[in-house]
Formats: C-alpha cells, structure tokens, sequence
C-alpha cells in the first residue's frame, strides 16, 4: 500500500482519533531522503518529535547511507570532535546535528574548489574523451562522481587531523593511511591557501576562542607534517627521493593539483608503485601501504 511521506499528511494522520503505530512511523522516517525532511517532520507535532528523539539510532542509520556521502569518515571526524566512537551508535539529535554542519562545511569547500579551482583543470595531454565523456576537450568544470568523494573523504581526514592535538595520535592517523591516500591528503591540505586574487579560502573549521591567524598557523603547521610523513614514507619504501609530481600541475590548469583527477588516476599508480623506474618490483607486503586494492573508491561515495 503507498502512502505519502508528506509531513503534513503524516502529522494528520498521527492525530488523536486514528494514530499509527509507532512502528510504522520509525519506518516513514527511516525512508525519508534527508535529514532536513526528518528534522520537518519532527516539527510538524509532539509525537512525532518524541518518536525522533527516543529513535534516533534507529533512524540515522538508513537515512544517513543516502543523505551523508563518505559518512565513515564523517564518523571519524565527529568523535575526534568529542562525540560517540565511529563504531557506536548515534543516539542523541546534538550529534546528528552535528553530522549534518560538518557536511555543510564540506558542500561548502566542494563549491568554492569547484568555483575557483576545478574550473581552471584543462587536463592537457591526456585523452580526456576517455574520462570526461564523447566530445570532452578538457575537465568538466565541477567534480566527477568519482572525484567527489576522493575531495569529501580526504578533506574529512584532514580536518579531523586538525582537530587532534594529540601528536602521538597523528602521527598514528598518518601511519594507518596507505600511501596513494597520503597523496590526496597532501593535495587537501593546500586549498587553505587563497584560490586567487581577492577569493577566500576554503572555510576553516572554527575552534572557540582560536583567531583566524592561529588556524592559519595550525594548518600550515599539519600540511608541513603531511607532506614530511609523505616523503618519508616514500623514501622508506622505495630507497629514493619522491618525484616532484605537482610540477606536472602547473600545465594540468591549477598548480599543485593533480593527483584527485580522474584523468591521472593510471599515471598516480606509476608514481605510487614506483613502476616507471627499472628497479624489481616492490615487495609484496607493500601491497597495502602503497596502492590498498580495498577500494574506498567503489565503497564510499
């Protein structure tokens, strides 16, 4: 039987004289596309906001899979942010709050990267047909599905390294990555930077009581530790110093923007891989640290 999802019908139909069955109401809200739709509906009357608040858990699970893209990274973030571990359950409406400004934060940040910086990608050199779709002359001027969430779990990451103070704790973070993540991340850490000419940079997460300076410090202080970590990995695994890939940027459209490029995605394991040099191929239980076929990517969009 079809029913609407309406609040309004919802809220009429939840009224004194025929009331549906709790159940039945968890499982309206469990389908609704948004939290925005859930946070109207709740709206709409009391009971409909006290089967919300005492569900929440129960809720934002299926909800959330459709409305918050990468949202296990997103879970990262909120509890380096003093909320619930990734592995626990959401139970309070502070939380979900919080989840839903986190992500605004990232839509925000996509939007100025896609206004100031994808927009400029020319891809020069590659056959961009064979990415971009028949008749593609260069990158699209806004990110790709699969670029999207390479931008989303990345920028999470990096913030929530920002919001460790801990650096034990960073350092670990850093260490867990597989090193064709630390090369997104490096990229990340650089769009605090301004995007041209009188443009503000992406947002920075706001901290109480820390002045616009201060977070600036911060930031360069954790892209310095980044691309350290990076080059040291490197070294570590492959005996020699990391090419200077983003050089190759400054003819891409956007310097030191490179590797999140669905068109570079085939020339980013060469450099991860080391395969362009003649030495033998790299040791086995180096798989995972370097390349992870785990695949985020099909995962995690």
């Amino acid at each position: 039987m079809a029913f609407s999802t309406a609040p309004s019908s919802i809220a009429a139909s939840s009224g004194s004289f025929s009331p549906l069955p709790a159940e039945l109401l968890i499982l309206v809200y469990s389908r609704l596309p948004s939290f925005q739709d859930v946070f109207s509906l709740a709206s709409t009357c009391h009971r409909l906001q006290d089967i919300w608040l005492k569900n929440i858990a129960t809720i934002y699970k299926p909800v959330a899979r459709a409305a918050i893209p990468c949202e296990k990274y997103a879970r990262i973030l909120l509890a380096d942010q003093g909320g619930p571990s990734p592995e626990s359950e959401i139970t309070t409406a502070s939380d979900v709050a919080r989840m839903i400004q986190n992500m605004q934060v990232v839509d925000q940040a996509i939007h100025q990267f896609e206004s100031k910086i994808v927009s400029k990608v020319r891809a020069r050199g590659h056959r961009t047909e064979d990415y971009y779709g028949a008749g593609a002359r260069r990158h699209p001027p806004y990110l790709t599905r699969t670029e999207r969430p390479r931008f989303i779990r990345s920028y999470y990451r990096f913030w929530a390294l920002l919001t460790i103070d801990d650096p034990v704790e960073r350092q670990s973070r850093l260490q867990s990555m597989s090193f064709k993540q630390l090369l997104y991340l490096c990229e990340m850490s650089w769009p605090p930077k301004s995007m041209g000419p009188g443009e503000e940079a992406i947002k920075t997460p706001v901290y109480p009581g820390v002045t616009p300076a201060q977070r600036y410090q911060a930031r360069r202080a954790l892209s310095k530790l980044v691309v350290d970590h990076t080059e040291s990995t490197y070294r570590r695994i492959h005996g020699k110093e990391m090419e200077a890939i983003w050089v190759i940027a400054m003819d891409e459209g956007y310097d030191n923007f490179l590797v999140m490029w669905d068109h570079w995605q085939s020339s980013l394991i060469d450099v991860v891989c080391s395969r362009r040099s003649r030495e033998p191929p790299y040791k086995k239980e180096f798989h995972m640290e370097l390349w992870d076929d785990s695949s985020e990517e099909e995962t995690e969009r």
